[in-house]
């Protein structure tokens, strides 16, 4: 078979594994209610494991550069894999789920996502946009196969959230591991389009368009940061059955694959630029409209959110690969992406204060609009940073 054909596959295998990231309105209950965990800890969950996703992207981009993607992958699957299987024994210190589900879990996701976006971006130079959009739409995807797999899993142990994350872990180290092994760089021809300009991570942080795609990641994201930990039961709350709230988790993971990957291979057409722009637009609508959505519409305008959130997360990789080229594509990605993990405990954190004891979003949601409109005013200084570097 192919070697990029190998290579391709075991990346996207391991990317869909480690997507869970975004699974955590299914565990969210039912955590608080074996574990004992308070509400207002169980929330925060998500927001920890998302920094230490974007600190793991950092720190695996940067050992991916002086190494390879399939030694950083190793480490990844290993420390996803592991952080999940710790989980099932938090019981007697129920705060430690954020070291083990939130940071060690959240680390070894980083790890992962960084190095397979970054290979996979080698193995089609000339699609940046496209590489980036099969990547991430892998790991969205991960939503759609896992939350019927949570759910029967939860089912069949009677809520036993223990053996839940035993079986879990030990699915994603046994196949993710395997996985690892065919993940590979483009050697001798098929590198030689990765040669050319590049920007070190020192210069990279001299130039103004990155900090513009640093800051997009950070507010582009928040209406997503916001709403996300709470999906199934804000969508009970508005109206829909249980039945139907746990379908929209699922599909939001549908919808953000699809946008990651159509958006993304979009942008290398239309431009990122454009893109990015247009989908802060959307995210501005949305916004809105979720301060009085219910019932049906809710349900509709959250899956927009989530193909808003998931364009920008395959567009920006491949912009910031476009900018600074691909040596050290994961050093320069993992530093921008830390505006995406400070964006989710800023975001979650102020929404969390907003709502307090009453419950009610229309702040945070109004917040989510104004930061899209921020994105829009980031894209049109990048174009002018851009116009300007081409007259020296």
């Amino acid at each position: 078979m192919n070697k990029r054909i190998v290579a391709v596959i075991a990346c996207l295998v391991v990317q869909l594994l480690v997507g869970i990231l975004y699974l955590w309105s299914i565990f969210n209950e039912p955590v608080q209610a074996f574990f004992g965990l308070p509400k207002s800890m169980a929330s925060m969950v998500q927001s920890v494991m998302m920094f230490g996703f974007v600190t793991g992207n950092l720190i695996g981009g940067y050992l991916q550069d002086k190494t390879n993607p399939r030694l950083v992958a190793f480490i990844g699957v290993s420390l996803f894999g592991g952080g999940i299987l710790l989980t099932a024994f938090v019981s007697f210190a129920t705060w430690l789920i954020f070291v083990t589900y939130g940071v060690i879990a959240g680390l070894g996701c980083g790890f992962t996502y960084g190095s397979v976006l970054s290979c996979l971006q080698k193995w089609f130079p000339n699609k940046r946009g496209f590489a980036s959009g099969l990547s991430v739409a892998a790991f969205g995807f991960s939503t759609v196969v896992f939350t019927p797999v949570a759910e029967a899993l939860m089912n069949a142990f009677d809520g036993n959230m223990r053996n839940t994350f035993l079986t879990l872990s030990l699915i994603f180290l046994v196949v993710g591991l395997i996985a690892c092994i065919f993940i590979r760089l483009p050697q001798g021809e098929a590198n030689k389009a990765n040669e050319g300009p590049y920007l070190t991570p020192k210069q990279a942080l001299k130039e103004p368009r990155f900090w513009c795609i640093a800051l997009t990641l950070f507010f582009v994201n928040a209406t997503w940061n916001i709403v996300c930990p709470v999906i199934k039961g804000m969508g009970i709350e508005r109206g829909l059955s249980v039945s139907a709230a746990g379908v929209l988790v699922m599909l939001t993971g549908v919808l953000s694959a699809t946008g990651r990957l159509s958006m993304a291979t979009i942008s290398d057409k239309i431009g990122r630029v454009l893109t990015v722009t247009l989908l802060a637009v959307l995210t501005l609508i949305c916004a809105v409209m979720l301060i009085f959505s219910s019932e049906w519409l809710f349900f509709v305008v959250i899956l927009l959110v989530a193909f808003a959130y998931g364009g920008p997360s395959a567009t920006l990789p491949a912009m910031t690969t476009d900018l600074c080229g691909a040596k050290y594509s994961g050093t320069n990605y993992g530093m921008a992406m830390l505006g995406l993990g400070f964006s989710s405990i800023v975001f979650n954190g102020i929404s969390n204060a907003l709502v307090g004891a009453t419950g009610d979003f229309t702040a945070s949601f109004i917040l989510g609009a104004v930061t899209a409109v921020i994105t829009v005013v980031l894209m049109i200084l990048y174009k002018f940073f851009t116009k300007r570097a081409h007259l020296m």
